[in-house]
């Protein structure tokens, strides 16, 4: 897995401190923990046992770079903040914020690149290569490992998994933790499988769970998470209802309807808490200050976006950088 730079925007600053060895199938062109003036860090690599790798992408990380997934094995790849795509031999595809999506690279298809835009991302990339479910409990039989690098149904294809409060957790939990010593990578690690199981087990309720006559028409459907992924793509300039409509084709009643009936929660609602996580995110990984932030989610009053957030989280956003979360292991 590459990381492509290209920018050069950065070739006067210090020099970085040399990446610890990465595993086979790597060349890291970015070093792990470089710090940039004004902007902190923007990407680390974190190798973990059996040739596993984490990248962790903070604010900000330069527009122009993109990742090529060049080995084969699974990736995990979930962004808090920032549009991201992934492009291969059928095109490209958005990665939808909001869900953690699972790549499957088989050995011997063309490579694929993931890039992002130009704002940046806030994200995690794990690589878990094709024999790392030797070292499962279970071996090459464990479910778990089954479903990582051949499907849900051992069919290979990719997979998307829609990140909940508890995924959420996971995710800033691995973008929180602090890597100074060696034996800080076992927490890591135990924080990186926590985030895999959460995902076996999501991916599994979801694989099991029975159509209802109830449920809403797959047309209705796709236009519903049509609209959900624009809403995701326009943080900053969330569009009315009426113009969502307009955007997807159908008409209102049906969309809202649609809408709470397939995600729990109103248009308005899911926007609403959208943005604030967006904000969320930023202030605690990102480098902005808050009225900055709330200007990019959306809210040009900052008072009115600290109300907001409070009643969201309970606490004010200039708190939120010492508040990190730890998920339930």
């Amino acid at each position: 897995m590459r990381l492509h730079d290209s920018t050069s925007s950065y070739a006067e600053t210090d020099p970085a401190p040399s990446p610890a060895p990465a595993p086979a199938g790597y060349i890291a062109d970015v070093s792990e923990g470089v710090d940039r003036p004004g902007e902190g860090v923007a990407e680390d690599a974190i190798p973990l046992r059996d040739e596993a790798l984490l990248r962790r992408f903070r604010r900000l990380t330069p527009c122009g770079e993109a990742l090529s997934l060049d080995a084969a094995g699974a990736y995990l790849f979930a962004s808090l903040c920032g549009s991201a795509s992934v492009m291969g031999k059928d095109g490209e595809r958005l990665l939808s914020g909001e869900s953690l999506h699972v790549l499957r690279q088989a050995a011997g298809d063309p490579s694929r690149r993931i890039s992002f835009d130009h704002s940046g991302p806030i994200a995690v990339l794990l690589y878990f290569p094709l024999h790392w479910s030797r070292s499962c409990p279970m071996g090459e039989s464990c479910e778990v490992a089954r479903f990582l690098f051949g499907g849900g149904q051992g069919r290979g294809g990719d997979d998307r998994v829609e990140l909940d409060r508890d995924g959420l957790r996971h995710v800033h939990s691995v973008l929180d933790l602090h890597v100074d010593k060696d034996i800080d990578r076992l927490s890591v690690e135990q924080f990186v499988l926590a985030l895999l199981s959460w995902t076996f087990a999501k991916h599994s309720i979801g694989a099991i769970r029975p159509r209802t006559a109830s449920g809403p028409h797959p047309r209705l459907a796709a236009k519903a998470r049509q609209a959900r992924s624009i809403l995701l793509q326009r943080i900053g300039q969330p569009p009315t209802i009426p113009e969502l409509s307009a955007l997807v084709g159908t008409n209102e009643t049906d969309l809202k309807r649609c809408f709470r009936q397939l995600f729990g929660e109103s248009i308005a609602e899911f926007s609403r808490r959208s943005r604030l996580e967006s904000a969320r995110a930023l202030l605690r990984h990102g480098a902005d200050n808050v009225a900055n932030v709330a200007l990019e989610v959306g809210y040009a009053n900052p008072s009115q976006f600290a109300r907001a957030f409070r009643a969201q989280f309970g606490i004010n956003p200039s708190e939120c950088r010492r508040r990190p979360e730890q998920p339930d292991l």
